[in-house]
């Protein structure tokens, strides 16, 4: 139960490093869409923002399920040793899962925060 806490934490950890790619992706298409038509707001950035991140975690978890239906389609890592030193207990696909589940959940903040503002 330990090692499992212990992944999911290194999971939380890694998806809060890799959510700021969905946030500076969605920052700069909002801005640049709000210039192009001309009502820049912070509404629209954040709203940008949003639907970036929650289509990038959504492909992660379509991945993830592919990756839990078909297990044959997923060849094992050539770098087993080094993977079970950061990772006691999840594969590849339970890690993009956990990832892909803590941005969802990240998004449905932003989303929540854009509903009470606005």
């Amino acid at each position: 139960m330990k090692e499992i806490l212990k992944d999911l934490l290194r999971c939380f950890k890694l998806s809060l490093k890799i959510f700021l790619i969905p946030v500076i992706l969605g920052a700069v298409i909002g801005v640049i869409g709000g210039l192009v038509h001309g009502n820049l707001n912070l509404q629209g950035i954040l709203k940008s923002v949003d639907t970036t991140s929650i289509r990038i975690s959504c492909f992660g978890l379509a991945i993830s399920g592919i990756g839990f239906i078909k297990r044959d389609m997923l060849e094992p890592l050539n770098y087993e040793e080094k993977w079970m030193e950061y990772f006691n207990r999840f594969n590849l696909v339970g890690v993009i899962f956990f990832i892909s589940l803590f941005m969802l959940a990240y998004s449905t903040i932003i989303d929540l925060v854009l509903f009470k503002i606005y």
